[in-house]
């Protein structure tokens, strides 16, 4: 039988109350597999999830055939739960002053893929009792912000700025680049581009590039809208249209593909997301430090450090996402 992934809140006494029920339930969908990863009997999970609701005065969970699913109200209360038990567990480790537990965050795949993934040895090294556990988000912002806000991740890594209210600092900027057939014609105006076939890729944040086309000249046509970049590159390279892309997610580009910049250029500055408590995590601050400082992030992303734009260095907190971010280095 397949071994279940890590509980992701720890094992706390602090959190062994009707709110380390709702967390199990809410992440397994079911209260006899909940009952089984808390070591509980099911009647005992129940009655604390009874409790939890009785308390609130709101119904947390639908029972039925398919299990447990959120209402509404259970949905708005998990919001808090979340950020509950991440911070009993910041309060745990940093009395301890080990770091131990699992680290969750999300970023789009070529964040993924270029900044942390090459990371993670060495930080597993450094920090052998922790492990990050990572979700790649089919877009570079919303998910990325709502997985921040909900509680479901201590960090998220995404296109900035953000949505008032969370906590930001730039990472990486790299360019948006339109992607053509190495043979076709190059495409160095906005009436150029208009009149190619646009091949839309839905996962590197396609209005935003689009919003900036309409800026500068007028709303891009669509000829076709697909999510998956290997297929888009795959589409341009047999010369069915041209694609824009950012440079993270182009490289390393497949043969037969050209690149250039748009006739007004524009940059995705990404940037590492949390809330204010995450701040102060000790979790997320150990991988902020060792994983996210320009220079590590150069290391990381090695030669191709060269055609990126990387911020100062990161102060010891963040800046709120209120204050104005580039989208573009200056």
């Amino acid at each position: 039988m397949a071994s279940r992934p890590p509980w992701p809140y720890g094992s706390s006494p602090l959190l062994r109350t009707p709110l380390s029920a709702l967390l199990a339930v809410a992440e397994n969908g079911s209260f006899s597999e909940a009952a089984a990863r808390l070591g509980l009997a099911q009647s005992t999970l129940s009655y604390a999830v009874r409790q939890a609701e009785d308390a609130l005065g709101v119904i947390i969970f639908e029972r039925g055939r398919h299990g447990a699913r959120l209402t509404p109200a259970g949905q708005a209360v998990m919001v808090h739960a979340r950020h509950a038990a991440l911070a009993v567990e910041a309060m745990q480790l940093t009395a301890h002053g080990q770091l131990s537990g699992t680290l969750r965050v999300a970023a789009c795949r070529s964040i993924l893929k270029h900044v942390v993934t090459p990371a993670l040895r060495t930080f597993n090294a450094r920090y052998p009792q922790v492990e990050v556990v990572v979700t790649d988000t089919r877009g570079e912002h919303e998910e990325v912000a709502h997985l921040v806000t909900s509680g479901a991740v201590h960090l998220g890594l995404g296109r900035l700025p953000m949505p008032a209210g969370l906590v930001t600092a730039p990472v990486v900027a790299d360019e948006y680049l339109l992607v053509t057939a190495a043979s076709a014609p190059p495409l160095r105006t906005w009436d150029d581009l208009h009149a190619g076939r646009y091949i839309v890729c839905e996962e590197d944040c396609a209005p935003y590039v689009a919003a900036h086309i309409a800026r500068h000249s007028r709303p891009p046509h669509a000829a076709v809208r697909l999510s998956d970049p290997g297929v888009v590159l795959g589409l341009v390279a047999e010369g069915h249209g041209f694609t824009i892309l950012s440079r993270l997610v182009v490289t390393p580009l497949p043969s037969g593909l050209r690149t250039e910049s748009l006739p007004t250029p524009l940059w995705r500055s990404t940037g590492l997301v949390t809330t204010e408590a995450g701040v102060c995590h000790p979790l997320a601050t150990a991988f902020q430090q060792f994983v996210l400082t320009p220079e590590a992030v150069r290391d990381q992303v090695g030669s191709l450090a060269r055609l990126l734009h990387f911020p100062e260095p990161l102060p010891a907190k963040a800046a709120p996402s209120s204050q104005p971010v580039a989208s573009a280095p200056v």
